[in-house]
């Protein structure tokens, strides 16, 4: 892990002997178990502090003072000053220390400060003058001359004559605890402890462990996480979740109830041909029409009367479609109607859709002005996308959409391209030359439509000379590449929806025959009309001459006037009576063929009606079926991996494969099959409930696609990915479906799995990580068990033990100076492994119980504990570590003896 940008901790220390520990602490920041540090040599405490040395993983380089305070924020300093407390040892003299520490804290500007002393010492005894190694305000820390593996373990004296490389790596890891330098642990004991007052020094130890889990978590992640197209059966208390036997069955059931539930959506409404009975025609209509035929067979012009009836009614008939449309669109309706592009090739589902579009507007809009919005087709694409995740983890998302049952039991479909296909199920089998020729690279899986054009091309192909033998191949591996994919969830919808647009294009053919053959043009008028119209005419002359006749027998032969007026009025009523009657009788024919006009103008404005919503069937399906396939792209790429890959694993520097204290240790967990099997049956049951599928489902869309901002909505359903247009449109549908199609982008939920099954691991599940880390390969040596690997450090534990002996007089250690007072122990999980770290010190004890330079030697190398005294000596040590005094003598009490 990074440093913690609100601590720094700065190492002051003289030239010589203590660079052994700077050198220790850039390997250990190398390996990155250390944070970043400060490393200032030779300090001058009256000269202005400038540079410095940072050193980061493992790289030592120098920054100034200002540039360094003014990239981070410091709450906490650390100083430690490392003293080396070795006979002829150059040392840092006090004032430096100090005027360097004070230069520190007022260039961060640190809230908190924390000074520390860290005596290097080797052998038996301790070198320097009392000031030098005690110094007020500090913690004086000397550093046990010892190794261990734990603290329980025994212990290993550091010999007297160790050299400077040697001091310095069984040093350096106390120096990292002492000053909270070891990475991911918050473990800094000075921290919250107080400063003794006066010369008193307290001894410490560190011990660190590192078990790193990279190769049992990697073997746990893959066999966990990944699916190789199956999908895991999920684990609820309340039913049983079984692999449905007859996938077929189950996606083409589904299929139905998403179809049955929006079918309705995608088709306009059509008006029907309502029954006209026959009109009746009023006695007054028909003395108009039979005055106007009496006024035009007098004119000598029948037939135009005739024309003119009937133009009547076919004026109300609109102009034909093709003379609107090749007006406009020409190249649209050849498309629609004869089902060919200007080019000669079989025009394909694009094409129609395109053209459709074309000729709606230039029939029923060639301003432009009506233009049909898209339509919102944003729930039937949330709920296919629900039924597609229902079938392969059985959750219940939807109502009209439920589980498929299998018994009481709900059933999943096992493989995931039964659900929707994936990228690797798509045909690419079509050869270079063949693709030029046809315009096709690939078909998605459950591109229908696409497969059905590319295998309408493909047999035109056929008869070619050149590519014939080519594209018959091809045709061949397109069918049975069709047969293998047709018992998907995906295709069996693609092929409902298909039909929808296959249907509602061949009634657009049927519906533009209709229009334009809706109303036949007038007949000539029939020799029956030319009859009575010189019937009429010759009436009309005799009536006239008799009239003639009886007024001038009026006039000249005194006939009675009323007389002649009643033979004239009898003969004008019996002839036109008889031509009315004659009219009648050959005019049947037309009023016939009147109401069959209007019967016909009716049935031609339910045609239009019926032709426009047709026509907007046809882009309205078109439209859905662009988003269809991206959203299968979408959702045929996640169930093909729908956990994805987890991410990257941070690095972790080099490792140390040597040179190491036994303090210190690195192990790496040692996988076994058997275990890391059983651990992922039990995870899958955890893990993988019904509906598992929602959460990285709407994690890939919400990570790309977000939710517009202030959307009342929230999670997947709030993203406007639903309302774009789909394939080859350039939105974001588009993109995003494409950029998961092509592998580019994927899905996160490995992740999201993962952290769960860490947390489980950690938790419910916790009994089987002892099995999955039990054995530890530990660097430069043989196998360890995992409990001895860590060495009891990886839990808490009150202070017991004591430190080395070799340092401390006769009368210290009797009087339990070396004794353990302080126990400070941190830990941290980073996946199955663990970091953890625990610092002793003792009490703190006046310099006189240290062995100082020229006392006397211990009697041999060997050390060894007084044994504790089942009764409290006189001489133990006090509590503020300045000395020990007697106990006052008591009287025995009664009773007590």
């Amino acid at each position: 892990m990074p440093s913690r940008p609100t601590t720094l901790t700065a190492l002051l220390a003289p030239s010589g002997l203590a660079h052994s520990v700077f050198s220790a602490l850039c390997d250990l920041s190398a390996a990155g178990m250390v944070d970043d540090f400060l490393w200032i040599g030779d300090p001058d405490g009256q000269a202005p502090l400038s540079t410095v040395v940072l050193v980061s993983q493992g790289i030592a380089r120098d920054v100034t003072v200002p540039d360094l305070v003014s990239a981070r924020r410091t709450q906490v300093l650390r100083v430690c000053s490392v003293v080396p407390a070795l006979p002829g040892a150059r040392r840092l003299s006090v004032a430096d220390e100090t005027g360097v520490a004070d230069k520190l804290i007022s260039a961060t500007g640190a809230g908190s400060v924390v000074r520390i002393r860290a005596l290097l010492v080797r052998g038996t005894e301790v070198a320097g003058a009392p000031a030098e190694l005690a110094v007020p305000g500090w913690h004086n820390i000397a550093i046990s001359p010892e190794d261990s593996r734990g603290p329980d373990y025994g212990r290993i004296p550091l010999p007297a004559g160790v050299g400077p490389d040697d001091l310095g790596r069984y040093s350096a890891p106390v120096v990292a605890g002492l000053a909270g330098l070891w990475a991911g642990v918050d473990h800094a004991p000075l921290d919250a402890l107080p400063v003794v007052p006066g010369e008193s020094v307290r001894l410490a130890r560190s011990f660190y462990r590192s078990l790193r889990t990279d190769e049992v978590e990697s073997e746990l992640s893959t066999s966990l996480l990944s699916s190789d197209g199956v999908l895991p059966l999920p684990s609820d208390q309340r039913s049983q979740v079984v692999y449905v036997s007859d996938a077929a069955t189950a996606t083409t059931a589904m299929a139905d109830g998403f179809w049955r539930k929006y079918a309705a959506v995608l088709r306009g409404p059509r008006q029907s041909y309502s029954a006209t009975p026959p009109q009746q025609i009023g006695a007054m209509a028909v003395l108009r029409m039979f005055a106007r035929f009496v006024w035009a067979s007098i004119r000598n012009a029948p037939g135009a009367w005739y024309r003119s009836v009937v133009d009547s009614v076919s004026s109300k008939i609109a102009v034909g479609v093709e003379e609107a449309v090749f007006a406009g669109q020409p190249a649209a309706y050849q498309v629609v109607v004869n089902g060919r592009t200007s080019a000669g090739r079989v025009a394909g589902w694009e094409d129609i859709g395109a053209a459709s579009n074309a000729l709606s507007g230039a029939l029923f809009d060639p301003t432009g002005q009506l233009a049909d919005a898209d339509s919102d087709l944003s729930q039937v694409w949330q709920d296919y996308a629900r039924a597609a995740l229902t079938l392969a983890d059985a959750g219940a998302r939807s109502r009209d959409l439920p589980p498929i049952q299998v018994g009481s039991a709900r059933g999943i479909v096992k493989y995931a391209a039964q659900v929707v296909p994936g990228p690797a199920s798509a045909f690419r089998a079509i050869p270079g030359p063949v693709q030029a020729a046809v315009d096709c690279a690939s078909v998605d899986p459950v591109d229908v439509l696409g497969a059905a054009d590319l295998s309408n091309r493909l047999t035109e192909l056929e008869s070619s000379s050149d590519q014939g033998v080519a594209a018959r191949s091809t045709l061949t591996e397109l069918s049975g590449w069709r047969r293998t994919l047709g018992r998907s969830f995906g295709v069996a919808a693609a092929e409902r929806l298909a039909d929808a647009f296959y249907g509602a294009y061949n009634e657009v053919q049927q519906l533009l025959h209709q229009v334009n053959t809706a109303v036949a043009p007038p007949p000539e008028p029939d020799q029956r009309n030319k009859s009575l119209g010189r019937a009429v005419q010759l009436t009309v002359v005799l009536l006239l001459l008799l009239t003639g006749l009886f007024v001038y027998l009026t006039v000249k032969w005194d006939v009675q006037w009323w007389v002649s007026l009643l033979v004239i009025v009898a003969a004008v009523l019996i002839g036109f009576g008889l031509c009315l009657w004659g009219f009648i009788q050959s005019q049947r024919t037309i009023f016939a063929m009147l109401h069959q006009r209007r019967a016909s103008i009716d049935r031609l404005e339910v045609d239009r009606h019926n032709l426009r919503q047709a026509l907007r069937d046809v882009r309205r399906l078109s439209q859905a079926y662009r988003q269809f396939l991206s959203w299968n792209r979408a959702l045929g790429a996640y169930l093909e991996a729908p956990l994805g890959t987890p991410s990257a694993a941070a690095a972790t520097g080099l490792p140390i494969t040597s040179g190491l204290p036994l303090s210190t240790g690195l192990g790496t967990a040692q996988p076994n099959g058997g275990d890391v099997n059983e651990a992922v049956g039990y995870l899958r049951q955890d893990l993988f409930r019904p509906g598992w599928l929602t959460e990285s489902w709407d994690s890939i869309i919400t990570t790309y696609i977000p939710p517009r901002v202030g959307s009342r909505e929230v999670g997947a359903q709030a993203s406007p990915v639903w309302l774009d247009h789909g394939m080859g449109s350039g939105t974001s549908l588009d993109r995003w479906s494409t950029d998961l199609f092509g592998g580019v982008i994927g899905s996160t939920g490995a992740d999201l799995v993962w952290g769960k099954a860490l947390h489980s691991l950690g938790g419910s599940l916790g009994e089987l990580v002892p099995r999955l880390v039990g054995t530890v390969a530990v660097s430069g040596g043989a196998p360890l068990p995992l409990a001895e690997f860590l060495a009891g450090i990886d839990r808490d534990a009150a202070p017991s033990g004591s430190f080395d002996h070799a340092l401390l007089t006769d009368i210290a250690v009797t009087n339990g100076a070396a004794a353990v007072r302080v126990d400070t122990r941190h830990r941290v999980r980073t996946g199955l492994g663990i970091v953890c770290v625990a610092t002793q010190l003792s009490e703190a004890i006046g310099l006189d119980y240290l062995r100082a330079q020229g006392s006397a030697a211990a009697a041999s190398g060997t050390t060894w504990e007084v044994p504790q005294s089942p009764v409290r000596q006189s001489g133990a040590a006090d509590p503020s570590g300045l000395g020990a005094t007697p106990d006052r003598f008591r009287a025995p009490e009664m009773g007590q003896g």
